[in-house]
């Protein structure tokens, strides 16, 4: 991947648009980015990490600061970035959420944050996406332009994620030094980051999940194991030594011997069922032969009870039979007369209708003659005509009725209506007065706002002027007290100065003391025979004797001990020097030739600008809102003007055809009325004569129907007396019986018929007709019925108990088997889990390093002690480079601390053969030591992300750390990755890299605490 060009507008401390050409900087192949701290060189990293992947660099910082405090408040802040990767060239633009005011009314609404990627077509369509500030995308294809699709895209184009990115390209020397210095557990996660090698870890919790609930399954499984020997124990009803063995043989899981004995068992269940179904069969058997005998005598009793109730009612009946004779007779005369009596009857009362119905008649035509004399003489037909007629004229009238009442009514409302339009004619009048009127209100309205929003207009620079008046304020207040601040870190700074020298001093001394009397302290170990170790010689004639002020390398280790503490000691006060004058520039940039009096003046005047330019914008939103009402009534006042004028002009309309609907109905009422007074008075005459002519009808129609039936009566009863054989109506009336003589009669003769059909059914009843019953033979067949029935019982008894024995053994086999089906579940259940278990629990141990074969690493840590191998190789060919040869890097196989980890690091020291922890590393070796581990570690995840090439490379700080020979080593190595194709961007702010680097980006920050970038290439 390689950096081409990057815009920045209103990003951290850049108010303004940054833009920085990487193409024209790394012409050489190294550019330096330097400022002094806090001025924002930072920023531009985070701007490069933001524009990609939409966060900022460092992983605990939050990607809210990427927008800037100087931005306007309704202007965005935009990251535009150029860069090229192996599938093309690319332009992506990322604009930061953040809050701005609301176009009406007042406080902020959320700004969604954007993002559009393009493809640029081909390298001469670069200069015009790089001009294209407003990010219209000329020259180039949208490939995206939603967040995640965007982030999507971009990891897929660079072949990073951003934890690989910033770990590969950005190679920040402080985080290395504590990854070089870090605990197992902090090196792992940022190894698992790096490598994305979290899967083997998920692997391991899964195949430990596994593991646990391969252990619980065969827990369970043995757990059901156990409650179905219980329940075939139980369910046999065995004893306490064989319910003991099957226990025993369940716990050990030996389960070929608990088959056997289970099996045994239930065999032996078996057989006692079998032996009591047996018992019991026979006890039914004698049972049943008991039951027959005694239904057998039951039945002889029966019969010998009923053939002599069946005797007593034959007696009875021939007793009684003279009187169903008579009575019989009577009811046959009965039948006879009966009809003819009611043919009498019905003669007598239609003789006496018909007298009725001629004297109504006369009576009705009497009545009717005055008022309808044309009437009265009328045969049938005409009558029927005449009522006709006089109805449907009664009936056409009817509707008139209700229109005549109806009349006065409708004319007063008319009336209303006429005076109701008047009144709403005069308000429509008014209505359209008001609202002439309201133009010139609005006007005043409208003038009044608009010089309140020029007042209010100034607001935001009232505001920034009080925000930079503030800064100056503090700044002149804090100055004073930074100055006493740097004189003391300046006397600090000395002090330790003189302290390194002279310890320095101390161990120069030391040293050439001990070189001096290095013969003595040989010849202490010089024996004669044994070869010198300086000169080879065997014999030893006059060996050195020590001096006095002899120096031990004892004291030679504390001296240079005491001398790195005093070096440490000044660079670290020179450092905090550094800080306090960069702090006090910074505030004596911020104040200016300004005093703490005329800092406060200055606040005091803003304010007071800012007090006025708030009221002027409140009074414009007030006004506003007034001018927004006012409006609204306005519209409401027309809109009900305009109801109003259409209403009126309906309800005008209407009055006007309610008029001559009028005047047509009562010309109607007056042509339908004629000569009488009302239509009422017309109807009632037609109703009335409709009313005689039906009455006149309904009476002709009774009479001639009155004397057809008395002649067709007085004819059907003679024939009936002359063919029933009773000669006279008083012999008929005599032969017919009372009511309650008849019922009782009938009555007898339905009992008799009852009792003989009894006697019949019960002499055709099988074996009656052939039984003859005496007293003897009775109470010889009850006397049989209750021995049987003794007999019965007994053998229901014995049959009962049999039974009962037989269904419990049966119950406790079919139990027995059920709970024998279920051990044999359980069993195969447990050979089955145990097997698959035992294959988890192996493949888990072996992945969580529990297992007992091999060194009992875990999966994850495996890999990565893989990939830290690799790492740590290449690390160690630019360690060489660094060092002389004379650190290299290890992995840590042994024990550090507590127990093994594999992760741990160690530096082999070839100046003296030993083995170093990193903690023991002195800053210069730590920085180069460090610098070395980033760069390896870039080169194996380019490697592991399918080769991905980083043509652009940023290393930040830690160069203050080194002497000026290791410094030159370290930028001459730096240079090595240039001429290998690499743009190396330095981040530092060491004074000897400014002379070594010519490419560089200046970053400084203003008095306002805006800062500002130039670029010398």
């Amino acid at each position: 991947m390689k950096l081409h060009y990057l815009r920045l507008t209103g990003i951290g401390p850049f108010a303004g648009t940054v833009e920085i050409d990487f193409a024209a900087l790394g012409a050489s192949g190294t550019f330096l980015l330097e400022g002094p701290t806090g001025s924002g060189k930072s920023t531009i990293l985070d701007a490069i990490v933001y524009a990609l992947y939409g966060q900022v660099a460092g992983s605990a910082t939050s990607a809210d600061r990427i927008r800037s405090q100087f931005a306007a408040p309704t202007a965005p802040s935009v990251v535009d970035l150029v860069f090229e990767t192996s599938s093309g060239l690319h332009r992506v633009r990322r604009q930061p959420e953040f809050q701005r005011p609301k176009l009406r009314g007042s406080g902020t609404t959320k700004e969604q944050a954007k993002a559009v990627l393009w493809r640029i077509g081909s390298p001469q369509a670069l200069p015009a996406a790089i001009a294209d500030a407003a990010g219209s995308g000329s020259g180039s294809e949208v490939i995206a332009s939603r967040l995640d699709e965007v982030g999507r895209e971009v990891q897929r184009a660079v072949g990073l994620t951003r934890e690989q990115f910033t770990q590969t390209v950005l190679l920040p020397q402080n985080e290395f030094a504590r990854f070089l210095r870090a605990g197992t557990g902090d090196r792992q996660q940022v190894l698992q980051r790096v490598f994305g090698t979290e899967t083997y870890a998920a692997v391991e919790k899964q195949l430990e999940g596994m593991r646990q609930q391969a252990k619980r399954q065969v827990e369970a499984a043995q757990q059901t194991l156990s409650t179905a020997v219980a329940r075939f124990t139980e369910a046999a009803a065995l004893e306490d030594e064989e319910s003991t063995a099957l226990v025993e043989h369940a716990a050990a899981l030996r389960l070929d011997p608990l088959a056997e004995s289970a099996d045994a068992q239930l065999a032996s269940v078996d057989a006692r069922a079998e032996s009591a179904r047996t018992a019991a069969d026979a006890a039914t058997t004698a049972e049943q032969t008991a039951r027959i005998a005694a239904d057998e005598a039951g039945t002889v009793r029966t019969r010998l009870e009923r053939r002599y109730r069946l005797d007593q009612l034959a007696a009875r009946l021939e007793q009684e039979s003279p009187q169903v004779e008579r009575a019989r007779t009577a009811l046959a005369a009965d039948e006879t007369a009966r009809p003819v009596v009611d043919l009498l009857r019905r003669r007598d009362t239609a003789s006496a209708a018909a007298s009725r119905a001629i004297e109504s008649l006369a009576e009705l035509v009497t009545r009717t003659r005055p008022d309808h004399p044309d009437l009265v003489d009328l045969p049938a037909e005409q009558l029927a005509d005449a009522a006709s007629e006089a109805t449907a004229s009664a009936g056409a009238l009817k509707d008139l009725i209700d229109l005549e009442t109806a009349l006065p009514a409708r004319e007063e409302r008319l009336v209303a209506r006429r005076e109701d339009l008047a009144g709403r004619g005069e308000k429509l009048a008014a209505l359209t007065a008001a609202l002439e009127e309201r133009p010139a209100a609005r006007a005043v309205l409208v003038e009044q706002r608009d010089t309140a929003r020029a007042a209010g207009a100034t607001l935001p620079e009232a505001t920034q002027a009080l925000t930079v008046a503030l800064a100056v304020q503090e700044a002149t207040t804090a100055r004073t007290a930074q100055e006493q601040a740097v004189a003391a870190a300046e006397r600090s700074a000395a002090a330790s100065l003189r302290a390194a020298r002279d310890t320095a001093w101390t161990e120069t001394d030391l040293r050439r003391r001990r070189f001096a009397g290095i013969a003595a302290e040989l010849a202490v170990d010089l024996e004669d025979g044994a070869p010198c170790p300086v000169c080879g010689a065997a014999e030893h004639p006059r060996p050195a004797d020590p001096a006095e002020d002899a120096v031990s390398p004892e004291q030679v280790d504390a001296a240079e001990a005491a001398r790195q503490r005093a070096e440490q000691e000044q660079a670290r006060d020179a450092r905090d020097l550094a800080v306090a004058r960069e702090k006090l520039d910074r505030l004596r940039e911020q104040a200016g030739e300004n005093t703490v009096e005329t800092a406060t003046a200055v606040v005091a005047a803003a304010r007071t600008a800012l007090d006025g330019a708030t009221a002027a914008s409140r009074r414009a939103e007030q006004i506003e809102a007034r001018l927004t009402a006012f409006d609204a009534e306005t519209e409401t006042s027309a809109a009900a003007r305009q109801r109003e004028a259409l209403e009126v002009e309906r309800e005008d309309a209407a009055i006007r055809e309610v008029a001559q609907v009028l005047a047509a109905d009562r010309d109607r009422l007056a042509a339908a009325r004629g000569d009488d007074d009302s239509i009422s008075a017309r109807r009632r005459a037609h109703t009335a004569r409709a009313r005689a002519a039906t009455a006149l009808l309904d009476a002709l129609r009774t009479r001639t129907t009155a004397e057809e039936q008395a002649a067709e009566l007085a004819a059907e009863t003679d024939s009936a007396l002359a063919t029933s054989g009773l000669v006279t109506a008083e012999a008929a009336g005599a032969a017919v019986l009372p009511a309650a003589e008849r019922t009782a009669r009938q009555k007898q003769l339905e009992t008799r018929a009852v009792e003989e059909s009894r006697l019949a059914d019960g002499l055709a009843e099988d074996g009656i007709a052939e039984t003859t019953s005496t007293e003897e033979s009775r109470a010889q067949a009850e006397a049989a019925l209750l021995a049987a029935g003794e007999r019965l019982t007994a053998a229901r008894a014995a049959s009962r108990e049999a039974a009962g024995e037989a269904a419990r053994l049966r119950g406790i086999a079919q139990r027995t088997a059920e709970a024998r089906g279920a051990l044999t579940a359980a069993s195969a259940q447990v050979r089955t889990v145990s097997e698959d278990a035992g294959v988890v629990v192996r493949v888990a141990d072996l992945a969580t390093g529990r297992s007992a074969d091999g060194d009992r690493v875990q999966l994850s840590t495996y890999v990565l002690m893989w990939r830290l191998d690799a790492v740590i190789d290449a690390a160690n060919a630019r360690l060489a480079l660094f060092s002389g040869s004379e650190l290299e890097l290890q992995r840590d196989t042994g024990a550090r601390g507590a127990k093994k980890t594999g992760l741990d690091l160690l530096v082999l020291d070839r100046r003296t053969d030993q083995v170093r922890v990193p903690e023991t590393l002195s800053g210069g070796e730590t920085f180069f030591v460090s610098l070395a581990l980033a760069l390896g570690l870039a080169d194996i995840v380019m490697g592991e992300a399918g080769g991905v090439q980083m043509e652009t490379l940023f290393i930040d700080e830690g160069f203050g750390s080194l002497d000026p020979e290791t410094l030159e080593t370290v930028v001459r190595e730096i240079g090595r990755l240039a001429e290998a194709g690499r743009t190396v961007g330095i981040v530092s702010h060491v004074g000897d890299m400014k002379a070594q680097i010519a490419e560089q980006i200046h970053v400084r920050r203003g008095a306002d605490d805006r800062s500002t970038v130039t670029i010398t290439a």
